[in-house]
């Protein structure tokens, strides 16, 4: 969703950059915020603190270790790109359908092994092949409609998946207050 309203930041007179670094970032700063809120005032006091048994621990080491190496690479990559050692002689949409799905995909899919969550499967092939479909989109809309064409709706839909799995869970955990006596 906030790939989807960072090209928004061009109505504001904010130069592209700015204006999508800026966008982006309160966009997942609220997330963060909202998940860490929530989990503090709507899971914890519902259901308690989980601790989890030494496989989940060990799947969870094993996920640091990935995700670790993950981003060491992305990095690496990165400035490689910007030196101008790295560069990929393929058409635009070809680029961003490996991009997608070698830093995205790839990555959202171990999270969804390792953290045993199937919708997560959906959230990386979503935001992966999110890439490829606004390059493909950019000779017929021109920026910024062909992102927010494309990621508006895809992070809508995790947003609605959410917004679901949220009511079902206060529905099946509803919030006990305790009596004083």
């Amino acid at each position: 969703m906030g790939m989807g309203l960072a090209p928004l930041g061009r109505f504001f007179g904010l130069p592209e950059t700015i204006g999508v670094l800026l966008l982006v970032f309160s966009w997942n700063i609220g997330a963060c915020l909202i998940f860490i809120l929530g989990k503090r005032y709507i899971s914890k006091p519902r259901i308690g603190f989980v601790k989890f048994g030494q496989n989940r621990k060990k799947r969870n080491k094993l996920l640091t270790v990935f995700l670790g190496i993950n981003v060491g690479l992305t990095v690496i990559i990165f400035i490689f790109t910007l030196l101008g050692l790295f560069q990929l002689s393929l058409p635009g949409y070809l680029v961003m359908l490996v991009i997608g799905l070698l830093f995205i995909t790839t990555p959202f899919s171990f999270i969804a092994y390792f953290i045993q969550l199937k919708r997560v499967y959906l959230y990386a092939l979503l935001g992966g092949f999110g890439l490829f479909f606004s390059e493909l989109l950019y000779p017929i809309l021109d920026a910024p409609f062909n992102d927010i064409l494309v990621f508006v709706p895809f992070g809508g839909m995790i947003l609605i998946f959410g917004i679901i799995i949220l009511i079902y869970f206060l529905k099946k955990y509803p919030l006990i207050k305790k009596r004083v006596m």
